[in-house]
Formats: C-alpha cells, structure tokens, sequence
C-alpha cells in the first residue's frame, strides 16, 4: 500500500510528469503547430511517434530494442507512407512558412511518447485506470491556465456551441479519452513501451477501413497494400517475441 501513496515523491513526480510533460504539451503543441504546418507536414511527423517511444523506452526503462522490434518498426513505418501516399513534392518539412508549425508537432510527438513511456512505469505500482484518471485530472488543472491565458477562452463561446459541436465532443470523450486509453493502458501494462508503440501504425488503416464502412469511400489497390504491409510489421513484432497477454 505504501509504494502506491500519491503522497510517495516517487509517484507523486510519476503523475506530475505524465500531466506537465505528457498530456498537455502533447495536446497543446499539436493543436498550436497544425494550425501553423500543413495537413501533410503534420501527418508525416507524427509518425516519429512510435520511433521516439522506442528511443525513449530504451533510456528511461531500459528496454531493450531487438533487432525484430526495429524490422517491425521499419515494415510498419513502409506500410503507413505507402497506405497514405503522401505527395512528396508538396512536402515543406524545412521551410520557414512551415517551420514553427513543424517544430510544434514534433514537441507533441516528443510529449506523447514521454507519456507513453512514463505511463508504463506508473503500471508497475497502479491500475491502468488509476494511471489515467488521475492524469487526466493533473493535466484538466493545468491546462485551465493555458486555455483562459493563451487561448483567451470565454463562457460566451460555450454557448455558441452547436448540437452538433456537443455530441463531438461526447464521442471524443467516450471514446477516444475513454475507452480507447483504458485498452490502451491495458496494452501498456502488458506489453513493453516499445512492442505496444508499434500498433500506433495501424491507427491510419484502420481510418481507412472505417470510412469504406461509415462513409462508404473507396479502398483503393495501394491502401489495400499498404494495410497489409502495417499489418505484417505488427504481427511480426508479436509473433516473434512473447507477451504477457
């Protein structure tokens, strides 16, 4: 009972850190820098996420980084830019228009992994539940600061909020904080930072296949393929080394 007393300096720091340097600057820094970036900009650097999770695993935890984990980190990565066919012509990773914008989403990404990993060392001592709530509840208190200071948000515009606006933000928060980071968590608790980091590459595929099913769009030839390959890269991580599921 003792290692898990929020009073502990240990667990204390844990939560402040996944709350100051996990939750809120990835949140802020993404919305901030892909208003000043491009669609495809921000869509190409974000995915250095699982690639930074694994750096950072390998540092903090000292996971250890197997050859089958970085070919499966590679494969998935060759799936994801073949499925989104990025138009590489159009890409402006240095240029000064897109610069801070492009720099803001690679802080967001830097801070979702440092929460990813830092999450994984709370799981020892608490539930995956636990480990979010209370995180979420560090990041709501300091995030009112930010919004009320640099956002310069007003009770006014919650009232301009169409129906439409509210029940986003229901399904936002029913599932995207909800349930998709409780199964999250769990995965995390049961897997290493650096294995469970790899499924984010499946995140776009399954993008696809939901809008074929809710918005009846086409699967074309070339995101089938590069499903396919995201799939293999995935499976291949967890075919060949064993988990705790």
């Amino acid at each position: 009972p003792s290692e898990r007393a929020l009073s502990k300096k240990r667990n204390a720091t844990g939560f402040l850190m996944i709350g100051l340097l996990g939750l809120v600057p990835a949140s802020a820094f993404l919305a901030w820098g892909e208003s000043r970036s491009s669609a495809s900009n921000a869509a190409l650097i974000y995915l250095t996420v699982p690639i930074i999770t694994a750096l950072l695993a390998s540092m903090i935890l000292n996971e250890r980084m197997t050859l089958a984990r970085w070919a499966s980190l590679l494969v998935s990565l060759v799936g994801v830019l073949i499925l989104s066919d990025f138009d590489w012509r159009h890409l402006q990773l240095t240029s000064s228009k897109y610069l801070l914008g492009n720099i803001l989403v690679l802080l967001a990404c830097a801070s979702s992994s440092f929460y990813n990993v830092y999450c994984k060392e709370l799981l020892r001592r608490f539930t995956p539940l636990e480990v979010l709530i209370y995180g979420y509840i560090l990041a709501f208190v300091a995030s009112v600061p930010v919004v009320l200071c640099v956002e310069r948000f007003s009770l006014a515009a919650i009232r301009d909020f169409r129906p439409s606006t509210w029940l986003a933000l229901v399904v936002l928060s029913a599932l995207s904080w909800g349930l998709a980071m409780v199964l999250w968590m769990f995965l995390l608790k049961r897997l290493d930072v650096s294995q469970a980091s790899i499924s984010i590459y499946l995140l776009p595929f399954l993008g696809v296949l939901i809008s074929a099913v809710t918005l009846k769009e086409k699967v074309t030839t070339t995101m089938a393929v590069g499903g396919l390959v995201t799939m293999a890269g995935t499976i291949l991580v967890t075919a060949t080394e064993p988990t705790s599921l």
